[in-house]
């Protein structure tokens, strides 16, 4: 009677576990690693123009803009990671340290103020910009703070989209208007199947123009080269007429004591830059 009674139990025993998988699947530690740490195929690096996010005379100088101007060239705004359909991967680790202290980033202090700055008012110094892009983005690459950063850079160097535009006849300007269709043509030759163009709309006196805002640019996770974009362009924004227009320094607003939001110039040997 007890083997019969063993034998019985054996099945329902077996039943039971297969009903609790189903409703409470066990995860391998693969499939685990991988929802806890999504792959980044590619980084998404962006630059924007300044003649466009100031169109209307609403930016600020940057607190450090006496040492350091803000560059006359497209700005850096940020470098996401993506996978490869263009989902935005971020946020990977709960906490962030992010140090303007660790070698070579101080060498990069001149570039971060000047290229990677930040022209919203009230004034700042731009170091929230890097702290996020790091915060919410780097820590997710592959990539250690430093060689993010640099990645950043020498990407931007690389790509050169001022030089781009002026050896194919295009430059900042309050009344030509260019062919969108030109302006891919000159990106393509240079980078490739590697850029996406973003444009604002706006209504200027009466009537209504396009103008080119932010140029992205797909890069390899490692950060050394320039890839093609492997999904199409997320923005529409674009018209086939659009403007470029002019990026006048002297026109940013002045900083008066209470406007300065975030600070002036980083303190390298005490001040520590900590995101919480």
């Amino acid at each position: 009677m007890a083997e019969k009674s063993r034998s019985k139990t054996i099945p329902l025993l077996a039943l039971f576990i297969g009903i609790l998988c189903l409703y409470f699947p066990v995860k391998t530690t693969a499939a685990a690693a991988l929802e806890a740490d999504p792959a980044v195929d590619l980084l998404y690096l962006t630059l924007v123009w300044p003649g466009t996010f100031c169109y209307f005379g609403q930016c600020c100088k940057p607190t450090t803009s006496e040492a350091y101007p803000p560059a006359n060239d497209f700005l850096i705004e940020e470098m996401k990671t993506m996978d490869q359909t263009g989902n935005i991967i971020q946020n990977c680790n709960e906490t962030c340290r992010f140090s303007i202290n660790v070698d070579p980033m101080p060498s990069l202090i001149p570039d971060l103020y000047s290229h990677w700055c930040n022209l919203t008012c009230p004034c700042n110094n731009g170091f929230s910009n890097w702290n996020n892009t790091w915060c919410t983005y780097g820590q997710c690459s592959q990539l250690n703070q430093t060689d993010f950063f640099m990645a950043v850079f020498n990407m931007t160097a690389k790509a050169n989209l001022l030089e781009v535009f002026s050896a194919n006849d295009i430059a900042p300007s309050s009344s030509t208007s260019y062919r969108l269709r030109d302006i891919n043509t000159a990106l393509m030759a240079n980078l490739g199947l590697s850029t996406h163009i973003e444009c604002v709309t706006v209504i200027d006196k009466t009537s209504v123009i396009t103008l080119v805002s932010k140029i992205n640019i797909c890069i390899s996770s490692d950060g050394q080269s320039f890839i093609n974009c492997p999904f199409e362009n997320p923005s529409k924004s674009c018209n086939r007429e659009v403007f470029f227009p002019p990026f006048y320094i002297n026109k940013l607003k002045d900083c008066d004591d209470d406007s300065v939001s975030s600070g002036g110039f980083i303190k390298m040997a005490t001040e520590k830059h900590l995101a919480m």
